[in-house]
């Protein structure tokens, strides 16, 4: 089969000569240096040559999109090649497992994706398509949305040139006509008015309550929060695996005496005290929903001030204002801090600085808690005799 550097270094002859690429496409070279596509067909037992244009006015991808559409009108469509979804089978193979958000991810694709081009060929995959393919999503304002499809498209594509499906990747550009989305921070109320929003949570069922104040403790993201489990749980350590981390990375948080607690009391308002997961969602066998948080505070007057991400920024404000040391804080929410080389090197999370900054942290939180009327009992460490 031809490939564009092999077109680009046909030389001419004394004679004109003819390379053949498939289902009849080939490339006619003539002494002059000129280079022009014929489709050669076969119909009722006569040979016929059909003239589609010049290289390099045409390239392959087009001249072989046009053979297709020619042998299709002529009732002749040749053999099916590889299609959008081969190339996303590969995609899922690679990344499950690799990347926390791969559900998401593959759902996403599924939806504005998968379900317009999974059919289609390959090689006629254009950029003019997929902007076609994502306007919709474009004219509901999802620009992160946007930008998170046409990256993972890219990704797919890129896969099916290393498999050898397509010879390049048509849309290695397309994120270039797309302005970038604007970040807007997830709305978070400051440290010193965490007694206004603990008002609110006052009125909450008290597994809500409990969320709530684990979230702020721990600083984990509402994700990792969802999903933790008991066996993750040794003496006053918990350690989330890096399969289960934003950043792959293994994650170690201090368990303070009133975190204890809460997990205690998790455990005693849970429907499924036995499940294996700490706030285990219906049925038990399956972690809560990550939103649970996110939809009762939208449903409550903190709607627009406060989201469940935020309890991590109410936090990394209040460590900011209390001076504890940057690397420290952001181990506190498992942040990398440096370049990779200098990570290669510096290992540590600071665990055991971190400890004594959580007991502080954790005290804060008791008393914001308190003044709502939320009280969570600490059992007394038994006296040294």
């Amino acid at each position: 089969m031809l490939t564009p550097k092999k077109i680009a270094a046909l030389e001419p002859r004394e004679k004109r000569y003819v390379v053949a690429d498939s289902h009849g496409l080939t490339l006619r070279v003539y002494p002059s240096g000129s280079k022009t596509w014929c489709l050669r067909l076969s119909q009722n037992g006569r040979v016929t040559d059909i003239s589609l244009g010049k290289w390099p006015e045409i390239d392959l991808k087009l001249a072989r999109q046009i053979t297709r559409r020619k042998k299709k009108e002529l009732g002749q469509e040749p053999p099916r090649g590889y299609v959008f979804r081969d190339a996303f089978r590969i995609w899922c193979d690679l990344k499950r497992g690799r990347i926390v958000s791969y559900k998401e991810e593959k759902r996403l694709l599924e939806r504005h994706l998968l379900s317009q081009i999974g059919t289609r060929q390959l090689d006629e995959i254009t950029a003019p398509l997929i902007i076609h393919t994502v306007k919709p999503i474009q004219a509901k304002g999802l620009q992160v949305t946007l930008k998170r499809v046409i990256m993972r498209c890219r990704e797919i594509l890129d896969l099916a040139v290393c498999a050898g499906y397509i010879h390049h990747n048509p849309i290695e550009r397309l994120n270039r006509i797309y302005a970038a989305p604007v970040v807007t921070p997830m709305p978070a109320i400051r440290w010193q008015d965490l007694d206004l929003a603990m008002a609110v949570i006052a009125e909450a069922p008290r597994r809500i309550q409990v969320l709530f104040l684990w979230s702020l403790c721990s600083m984990l993201r509402p994700g990792e929060t969802a999903k933790l489990k008991w066996s993750w749980l040794e003496d006053d350590v918990l350690t989330i695996p890096a399969s289960e981390m934003k950043k792959g990375r293994a994650h170690r948080v201090p368990i303070t005496p009133y975190m204890k607690a809460l997990l205690d009391e998790a455990r005693l308002v849970s429907k499924h005290p036995k499940s294996g997961f700490v706030f285990p969602g219906v049925g038990g066998s399956k972690p809560m929903s990550s939103q649970t948080l996110a939809k009762y505070l939208h449903s409550t007057e903190l709607r627009g001030r406060l989201v469940a991400h935020g309890c991590r920024s109410i936090a990394r404000c209040w460590l900011a204002d209390h001076d504890v040391g940057f690397e420290v804080a952001e181990a506190c929410l498992s942040h990398l801090t440096g370049s990779a080389v200098s990570r290669a090197y510096q290992r540590s999370d600071y665990l055991d600085a971190r400890r004594g900054v959580m007991h502080e942290w954790c005290s804060f939180v008791i008393d914001c808690a308190r003044k709502a009327g939320i009280t969570i009992d600490i059992p007394s460490e038994p006296e040294e005799s």
